[in-house]
């Protein structure tokens, strides 16, 4: 049994909840319901800088802070990721990448005469954390422009278009970049597996770097912001006895001591640091759920509302009065909320939801706990169509997240409530491997991928059979990415199970997957499952696509054709396997998507494929 704070919780009452306007979702007016992701601040307070897909795709708007229209600001056909306007109020940052390709140039877009600027100009290179020199002359971002997959520091000169290294990647890659307030120096993570990191500031004048936590093999420790004064570096770390994330400060000297600040029972991390006040907002991960809380550095603290659900970003004012934040919940789609500060009031300043839709057609799921095969306790969500019977003649979803160190949370799945409308339960698990739960909890995959995972998922099934709602002979499994790969473990290892797999962006042959990923995800793969040499068995046991002829239930898979993660040919070869075992295969590959689809059509089109295929294996068909 694996120690989590997981022990601690007790499931909800588990329920279908009565509901009169409960119906049958549409599909594509659920999928106009906009997405909003990361969000910043004009550098006069007056309006917010939000990503969202109002359109569609995915571009940068901008609405009042106080509230009102909203205005698009960029006009593209690919994804923008907002970064950070420029201090002087100028320019504002963002990237762009090709079709899902995950390797973006930067683009400077003109506050005043809203050009925009591509000014990196390469191809299939990567650049990350970009950070504004205070006085909005330069960036500094980390970036493989040496070597694939290598990420030292740039700095990159905006008058003259000159860019040098100023620090190099030999001893671990750079990451979470941060200018100090006076911008003298340069805080940052480095890392050599993406996994384990330490803690360094570059002073830019004596160019020398002060290492404050060395890379060890056994912590994780990510820069968030400087103190006003300059003088201590804020980060999110488990370097501590608990081995959970936890906010800390470290003084500007070789091996400091980390200064805990949030260290409790669950995670807690690090969101901003305000710019006027001693004063941090952070957030706590209680199994799913997402409380924040604005403190200061004598301890006294506040939570912010609602207090369930989810924080994708918060974000203070650059006057530090008010705090931005975007929240969403398993029944809510994330909006843009502004909390005061000092009259402690929060206002709704985007509304998501179109075509009718309220907070009444969506279920809240319900909080689970079960024990796995070794008795490990395994946090999760259910979510239960309204209005259904404990008949056990309901069809079934386990739900798999990606990752695998991720989570699934209590937030905004559209996907998940489309199907749940539809009749179906849906259970996401937090599988052992999942973060949120504890270093011991993350690092338990390690040389036990697809075994230990797909053990609690087949829990998960244990646990469905009690709840009197489900169909034994109707259940199936689907995910993406790590899920994709987990479905395809359960067809192989546990056939009997399963009445059919969905399985979006996977990765099915660990030895192919390794050769053709990003060599980011390369260095990741060998820490997790060790070397494709010396640890070949361990290899091919785990790779679904050498045990393709026990699949015994239909199948679906989806993937993008830029995908970087888990390529294209992973999706093909095992389709090719599967279908030698005579089973039924469906295949859809999307020739301008990376790893996974945020393209509106291609997203309606991927549910709709996926729901077909489970009507017509699991559910009840309808009329399509």
């Amino acid at each position: 049994m694996i120690p989590t704070p997981a022990a601690k919780l007790a499931s909800d009452s588990i329920t279908s909840p009565s509901n009169p306007v409960y119906r049958p979702l549409d599909i594509d007016t659920l999928y106009y319901t906009r997405s909003i992701y990361a969000l910043r601040w004009s550098v006069d307070n007056e309006h917010l800088y939000f990503e969202t897909n109002i359109t569609g795709r995915y571009n940068i708007w901008r609405v009042p802070s106080a509230g009102g229209w909203p205005v698009q600001l960029t006009v593209s056909e690919e994804k923008t990721d907002l970064a950070d306007p420029s201090p002087d109020g100028h320019h504002l940052l963002y990237s762009q990448d090709y079709q899902g390709d995950e390797k973006p140039n930067l683009y400077l877009l003109d506050l005043t005469e809203y050009k925009t600027q591509n000014i990196t100009n390469t191809e299939k290179r990567g650049h990350r954390d970009m950070r504004w020199s205070p006085d909005s002359r330069s960036l500094v971002y980390a970036a493989e422009r040496d070597i694939p997959g290598t990420y030292p520091i740039f700095q990159q000169d905006l008058a003259t278009g000159t860019i040098k290294k100023i620090v190099s990647s030999d001893t671990g890659d750079c990451e979470a970049v941060q200018f100090s307030p006076d911008g003298k120096k340069l805080a940052f993570s480095r890392t050599r597996n993406y996994q384990y990191s330490g803690v360094s500031v570059y002073d830019l004048e004596a160019r020398s770097e002060t290492v404050l936590a060395p890379i060890d093999d056994r912590a994780t420790s990510i820069v968030g912001d400087w103190t006003r004064d300059n003088k201590r570096v804020y980060v999110t770390s488990n370097a501590n006895d608990k081995g959970m994330d936890a906010v800390a400060l470290l003084d500007l000297k070789e091996n400091a001591e980390f200064q805990w600040l949030t260290l409790q029972d669950w995670d807690s991390q690090l969101a901003d640091v305000s710019p006027a006040e001693d004063k941090y907002a952070y957030i706590v991960n209680e199994a799913g759920n997402i409380h924040l809380y604005i403190r200061d550095l004598k301890g006294e603290q506040e939570e912010i509302p609602p207090g369930h659900g989810v924080i994708r970003a918060a974000r203070f004012s650059p006057d530090g009065k008010q705090l931005a934040i975007i929240h969403g919940s398993g029944d809510s789609p994330h909006d843009i909320w502004v909390y005061d500060l000092k009259a402690r009031t929060l206002k709704q300043i985007t509304y998501s939801l179109v075509g009718g839709l309220n907070q009444d057609n969506f279920v809240q799921p319900h909080l689970i706990v079960y024990p796995a095969q070794d008795q490990t306790p395994i946090s999760g969500f259910l979510y239960i169509p309204a209005n259904i019977k404990p008949d056990r003649s309901h069809p079934a979803i386990v739900y798999p997240h990606g990752g695998p160190q991720w989570q699934h949370f209590n937030s905004w799945y559209p996907n998940i409530q489309y199907l749940t409308s539809h009749g179906y339960l849906v259970i996401a698990p937090n599988y052992r491997g999942s973060t949120g739960f504890g270093r011991e909890y993350m690092e338990s995959l390690r040389k036990d991928a697809g075994r230990g995972d797909l053990n609690d998922l087949v829990s998960a099934v244990d646990y469905l059979k009690t709840t009197g709602y489900v169909n034994p002979k109707k259940i199936a499994i689907m995910g993406g990415s790590w899920g994709g790969y987990l479905t395809l473990m359960a067809l192989t290892r546990t056939p009997e199970i399963w009445a059919a797999g969905v399985s979006i962006v996977p990765l099915a042959n660990w030895f192919t997957a390794h050769e053709n990923e990003d060599p980011v995800l390369q260095k990741n793969d060998e820490w997790l499952m060790g070397n494709p040499i010396t640890d070949r068995e361990l290899w091919r046991d785990r790779s679904p696509i050498f045990f393709a002829d026990r699949i015994r239930a239909p199948l679906i898979l989806l993937a993008g054709q830029h995908d970087i993660r888990c390529p294209v040919e992973e999706t093909q070869q095992m389709a090719e396997a599967a279908r030698k075992n005579g089973v039924t295969v469906e295949v859809k590959i999307y020739e301008n998507e990376g790893h996974g689809f945020v393209r509106r059509e291609n997203e309606i089109d991927s549910i709709k494929r996926s729901s077909r295929f489970l009507d017509q294996h699991v559910g009840l068909p309808r009329p399509s």
